[in-house]
């Protein structure tokens, strides 16, 4: 996962960074770049789920291990009904289902489109990019002039590359 420093910064997280760039770049095609101008960061997602539990924990936050099935929102609260028969009010309910949004209830049609991603840490001997820039999106395709199929699809349903190098 990566984040703008400046937004770790404010919630005291810099420790939970692993790897950071001084600037984050945009390649829209061979001739067209554009500079974020912002630092950017790789989290330590082990780190920054160690100092989550922590915080937590000295706050006095509870745990229950359950799937939510269903919310019920009333008019100042909320009720999380959970698989195992148990009803949880909350005050503030955050769907992170990702993008099937499971608990959402929408009150008109609802496409939202998609975006997949995926993602490896791989250390190799050489790559083509400057490693003080993380590379937010990359949107170029002339490695693919040499294959007319795969660059029309591209054409239909572009993609990018994000790398930090």
């Amino acid at each position: 996962y990566g984040v703008w420093v400046d937004e770790f910064e404010a919630m005291d997280l810099l420790d939970c960074l692993d790897t950071t760039w001084s600037s984050a770049i945009v390649y829209i095609d061979d001739q067209t770049t554009k500079e974020l101008g912002r630092p950017y960061g790789r989290v330590n997602r082990k780190q920054l789920k160690s100092k989550m539990m922590q915080k937590c924990i000295s706050n006095g936050v509870k745990f229950h291990q359950a799937k939510v099935v269903k919310v019920v929102h009333e008019e100042a609260k909320s009720l999380l009904i959970c698989n195992d028969g148990v009803t949880i009010q909350a005050a503030v309910v955050l769907d992170a289902t990702g993008f099937s949004r499971c608990l959402v209830q929408y009150d008109k049609p609802y496409n939202p489109g998609y975006q997949v991603a995926y993602g490896i840490v791989a250390e190799v001997e050489e790559h083509p990019f400057d490693v003080n820039k993380m590379i937010f999106m990359d949107w170029r395709d002339s490695h693919l002039n040499g294959n007319t199929e795969l660059k029309e699809r591209n054409s239909k349903i572009p993609t990018f590359l994000y790398a930090m190098p």
